[in-house]
């Protein structure tokens, strides 16, 4: 069995009702031409490069599925035919293929995507939830500091104060007797 990716822009004028039915319509083309889905994305909304049948914008979405040539000429026919598509374009991807080892390696390559997005999402929330423990705790000494900078002018001006006192009267004392 050969894989092909075919990738067809929709008109944007329609509604999402009639988006998926379209989408449904050509799956199920495949499959009646003897073919199998392996995989659908629809890709949204994006602007055009340049105006198609007087359209800016277009939905794309694109087929990834298995079948023989029938199955790629029937997919184009119907796209061609039908007032819904802006444009199309049918790739091979590979000529020999199983679709149900393409789809646990799909599904296989989805699963590493979440985990390590996921792992970069605990890894930024670490080192947001790090940023702002400093910053709370750089925000919670800078409240404190000016009293203890004060603190410490006191204790500096009181040892000053004490060793620029005068001498007391009794040591005046001894240098008058003596």
């Amino acid at each position: 069995m050969r894989r092909y990716e075919t990738i067809f822009i929709l008109r944007p004028d329609l509604g999402e009702s009639v988006q998926k039915e379209a989408i449904r319509r050509f799956e199920g083309i495949v499959r009646g031409s003897a073919g199998e889905i392996i995989e659908t994305d629809e890709w949204g909304f994006r602007e055009l490069a340049y105006h198609i049948k007087g359209e800016r914008r277009g939905f794309y979405v694109r087929l990834d599925y298995g079948g023989n040539g029938a199955t790629l000429n029937e997919i184009e026919r119907n796209l061609k035919l039908s007032d819904s598509v802006l444009r199309y374009l049918s790739v091979l991807v590979d000529s020999d293929v199983e679709p149900a080892t393409i789809r646990a390696e799909l599904e296989a390559h989805r699963r590493r995507s979440a985990e390590a997005r996921a792992a970069a999402d605990a890894a930024r929330a670490a080192a947001e939830a790090a940023r702002a423990a400093t910053v709370a705790e750089a925000a919670s000494g800078a409240s404190h500091r000016p009293q203890a900078e004060r603190a410490a002018a006191e204790v500096k001006f009181q040892e000053g104060a004490s060793s620029e006192a005068p001498e007391t009267p009794e040591a005046d004392g001894e240098d008058e007797q003596g």
